[in-house]
């Protein structure tokens, strides 16, 4: 019997070299270029049995500028099996008349009606073809197969376009078993620019009904199966629940229409965190190789404070996942400082060994997931529609599971972050030689001894964020960690700041400068309008003294902030006021600390202007530029610098007369303005009983189109 069935295999391996014995058509040995697009739908079953059938079903799509005349769809198999590894990496580089295979004639579907023969430009023609697999003439040997369809034109025998795919075929499965962890990935690109505004509505899109969110939360609540969530989706989303708006190219804003699919979406990960086994990754997804790289690691720093602050995520345990799962070995001690539960690197990384938990001492495990798990199948496009995923993982299993010795059980992790990774609402793979299991049960498992090395290809530099990116970058968080220390109260900034960095760092700004340029702009110019406008220095622009030391000359600083009657101390700065003589030699002017005394601590309010005494030392004749410039008390300049021009004289009498008329002028004008500031005041505190005082524009000012639920809690940091 064994050499019956040796036998036999010689003789199919000999009519798959020769093709089948009657008058079908061979398929053409050089490919030419196709004139259709063929997608595979749907593919029944996906195991097939050998006394049973296979359904391919999809669509032709005509990609010419030509309507295209009589179509056909035609069943299509190679009848030599692939048993191994190498095999089906050859399938997957070959063109897609390699091999060239056979057409199994009797099953085909016409595209055309006589009414109608003609597909015309970009017009598609659905097909289904149903072949029993006795019928195919395939080898007895277990395998892997390559199964398609063919499109001929007006039955000429030259295939005017091809699809094929990975077909197990087997009388049984192999001896040895694979663990499969699936781990979704739950995050998209950021979109907030402050409290309650968002710069576009792709998040709409992606949370309603049949969604690529909505489908991968779906795939994450299964029964063994990980997720793993970017804090900055939830929160946005949280946002958008509230009621939110969308800022327009004129800066203006537009109701968003993603309110009631966000508050969906969410209810179902609140009933997903709970019952299924989940982790959170750093807020925003920064770039973390490009951060090591650029030496910005405070970014990753702001990014896990970030992710503690979620309270919808926040009991989750940390993974830290670098982009597309690469890193070198700076990255990788980067990413274990955060302490996280576990790094989750690709095996395009760790290329040595095939284990899927790894460790060594101390340091966190490393989570080692397949990058072919999100490849597809053989050519030509499209490769990787969700059939051509499934068949692909299935073909690739079974090879792993077959090449183990003494029925070892093996592990694979594999990442669903895309649509076409899920089955329907499932994004595992079923087979009998697969065990499904989660993160945390791999987890809790001896990780395998593992050096450390790792490799990082050339392309995986070139794919972090650009030098002009993380330059911006750098200049975002410097303008949030200024705004933070101008502030007598910095915390509620220094939390938004985190969290508007890590966005501003986020891996998904990759290749789409184009998009962050004017979401990261809008952010910047409200910062700098704060920081640059809204600190004033008033003074004499041209003051005359006399050459000795002690002389002063008035001069006031006026903090524009907006105040809030519930809260004086919110807007207070805390500030000191420099010079910077031209001439040192000649003329210099001490600093000033700004601001009266409050609980023991120097402020300047919302609202209000601090006049002082600038005290001049004088050593010569002349005019000497000084050039005055506010400072946060660790030095950063804010503000804009003022010029004052100072005449020094020998002529005293005539000096301190021309110095004591600039005192008065000066001083009549402060009062002048102090009242006016405290008519504005008065008339504020009259509208304000009628109406709640406008937060910040910068951190949390509700949009004015946005409904009255999206307006925060004032006291909400």
């Amino acid at each position: 019997m064994r050499a019956l069935r040796v036998l036999l295999a010689l003789l199919a391996g000999c009519a798959a070299l020769l093709g089948p014995l009657g008058p079908a058509p061979s398929a053409a040995a050089a490919e030419p270029e196709a004139l259709v697009r063929i997608t595979l739908t749907a593919m029944t079953p996906a195991l097939p049995e050998r006394d049973g059938t296979i359904t391919l079903t999809g669509r032709v799509e005509n990609v010419t500028d030509e309507r295209l005349f009589r179509l056909q769809a035609i069943f299509w198999r190679d009848q030599a099996p692939i048993t191994g590894a190498e095999g089906v990496e050859q399938a997957l580089a070959s063109e897609s008349n390699v091999p060239l295979g056979n057409r199994h004639t009797p099953v085909y579907q016409d595209l055309y009606t006589p009414d109608d023969p003609y597909l015309q430009p970009g017009a598609t023609a659905d097909f289904t073809l149903t072949a029993r697999v006795a019928d195919l003439q395939l080898s007895p040997a277990d395998g892997l197969y390559l199964i398609g369809v063919h499109v001929l034109q007006n039955g000429n025998t030259t295939a005017v376009g091809r699809t094929r795919t990975f077909v197990p075929v087997l009388a049984e499965p192999p001896g040895a078993s694979l663990r499969m962890t699936s781990l979704v990935v739950l995050g998209s690109r950021p979109s907030q620019l402050r409290r309650g505004v968002l710069t576009d509505d792709h998040l709409a899109d992606e949370v309603r009904p049949g969604g690529r969110l909505s489908a991968l939360l779906a795939a994450a609540d299964s029964d063994a199966v990980s997720f793993a969530v970017d804090p900055a989706l939830v929160e946005e989303l949280t946002t958008m629940r509230a009621g939110y708006a969308v800022q327009t190219g004129d800066g203006s804003t537009a109701p968003g229409r993603g309110q009631a699919d966000a508050a969906a979406w969410l209810q179902r990960f609140s009933r997903v965190r709970d019952d299924r086994d989940g982790f959170r990754l750093l807020y925003g997804s920064p770039d973390i190789a490009a951060l090591v790289h650029d030496r910005q690691t405070r970014v990753l720093d702001a990014a896990a404070a970030a992710s503690r602050r979620v309270e919808a995520t926040a009991s989750l345990p940390l993974l830290v996942l670098p982009a597309d799962g690469l890193a070198d070995e700076a990255t990788l001690r980067a990413a274990e400082r955060l302490e996280p539960a576990a790094v989750v690197l690709s095996d395009r990384s760790v290329t040595d060994g095939d284990e899927p938990l790894l460790g060594g001492g101390d340091r966190p495990p490393v989570v080692r997931f397949s990058s072919a798990a999100s490849g597809g199948g053989p050519g030509p496009d499209p490769r990787n529609t969700p059939v051509q995923v499934r068949q692909r993982s299935l073909a690739d299993t079974w090879v792993q599971a077959s090449e183990a010795t003494d029925g070892v059980t093996r592990g694979r992790v594999r990442l669903v972050s895309a649509t076409n990774q899920v089955q329907g609402e499932d994004p595992g793979v079923a087979a009998p030689w697969i065990r499904r299991t989660t993160l945390s049960d791999l987890l809790s498992g001896t990780p395998a001894r593992w050096d450390g090395r790792l490799s990082y290809p050339a392309e995986a530099r070139e794919a972090e964020l650009t030098s002009g990116q993380l330059a911006t970058l750098r200049g975002f968080a410097a303008s949030w960690s200024t705004y933070a220390e101008l502030l007598v109260d910095g915390d509620a900034v220094e939390i938004a700041g985190q969290a508007a960095v890590a966005r501003a760092a986020s891996t998904a700004w990759r290749d789409e400068e184009r998009l962050r340029s004017p979401w990261l702009e809008t952010q910047q110019d409200a910062l700098d309008a704060t920081l640059e406008d809204q600190l004033l220095i008033s003074t004499n622009p041209k003051v005359s003294t006399i050459a000795q030391d002690g002389v002063v000359f008035p001069i006031t600083v006026e903090n524009q902030l907006p105040a809030d009657p519930d809260d004086p101390e919110a807007g207070a700065v805390r500030l000191r006021l420099v010079f910077v003589s031209d001439n040192r030699q000649r003329l210099r002017i001490a600093p000033i600390e700004l601001g009266d005394v409050r609980d023991g601590v120097r402020m300047i309010r919302a609202g209000d202007s601090y006049t002082a005494n600038a005290q001049v030392s004088a050593k010569a004749n002349g005019t000497v530029p000084v050039r005055a410039q506010l400072q946060t008390l660790d030095g950063t300049p804010v503000g804009r610098p003022q010029r004052i021009d100072v005449r020094v004289t020998q002529n005293g009498t005539t000096g301190w007369a021309i110095a004591a008329a600039a005192l008065v002028v000066f001083a009549g004008s402060t009062a002048l303005r102090i009242r006016q500031v405290n008519r504005t005041r008065a008339r504020a505190a009259e509208l304000a009983a009628a109406a709640p005082p406008a937060p910040s524009g910068l951190t949390s000012a509700p949009p004015p189109e946005a409904p009255p639920a999206s307006r925060p809690d004032p006291t909400d940091a």
